[in-house]
């Protein structure tokens, strides 16, 4: 079922063959961005990940297509506050289809859905700092800083300060006890905001 429609790509709800096509997709070639690469999984731990990201009360999940019918795309709201009516986006796509405006597309046709289906009020995220890509993505659907955090980063093995491939990005990063931290940036959009945009689009 399509939940929501862009100009490039439409959203559906996550179903499990979905989880063996996301299987598939390209690698990110930078390793900074090694953590963002879709898992390789056997069936039992698919079929696991499906159930833990798909059947909790406080997790809605999500593909986005382009209009090939290529799966490109990875949506979820996680610690969704059903009486407050906030949540938190998670996006990933497919590092082969990078660069071709899905991410800005689909992401706008999902708060469409986020705000005037599911009748939610305010969607938080957090992007790294180095992440410029994405950075410009969230800005262009609305979303609005918050400020910048130092938080554990989710490939703790990456050589941050022992390679001098990542020399540029050390200033992001600092080694706390054993944990490798790095900046990120809270960013939120609200229902409000949503609406103004739409306005004066």
């Amino acid at each position: 079922m399509v939940v929501a429609r862009g100009q490039k790509t439409y959203i559906k709800k996550l179903e499990r063959k979905h989880v063996d096509i996301m299987q598939e997709w390209g690698r990110h070639k930078d390793p900074l961005f090694y953590c963002y690469n879709f898992p390789y999984m056997s069936k039992k731990e698919s079929d696991y990940w499906y159930k833990r990201k798909a059947l909790s009360f406080a997790k809605r999940c999500f593909v986005v297509f382009n209009y090939s019918d290529q799966l490109v795309g990875y949506i979820s709201l996680r610690d969704i506050k059903w009486f407050r009516k906030t949540s938190e986006l998670g996006i990933v796509f497919d590092p082969d289809e990078i660069a071709q405006g899905y991410g800005t597309d689909g992401l706008k046709a999902f708060l469409t859905y986020y705000f005037e289906g599911l009748k939610m009020k305010i969607l938080y995220l957090k992007v790294s700092v180095f992440n410029k890509r994405a950075q410009r993505c969230y800005e262009k659907c609305g979303f609005k800083s918050k400020g910048i955090v130092m938080e554990e980063f989710e490939d703790q093995s990456l050589p941050i300060f022992k390679d001098d491939y990542f020399i540029p990005y050390r200033h992001f990063f600092k080694q706390e006890s054993t944990k490798i931290k790095c900046q990120f940036i809270n960013m939120v959009i609200t229902k409000d905001m949503y609406y103004k945009i739409q306005q004066n689009s």
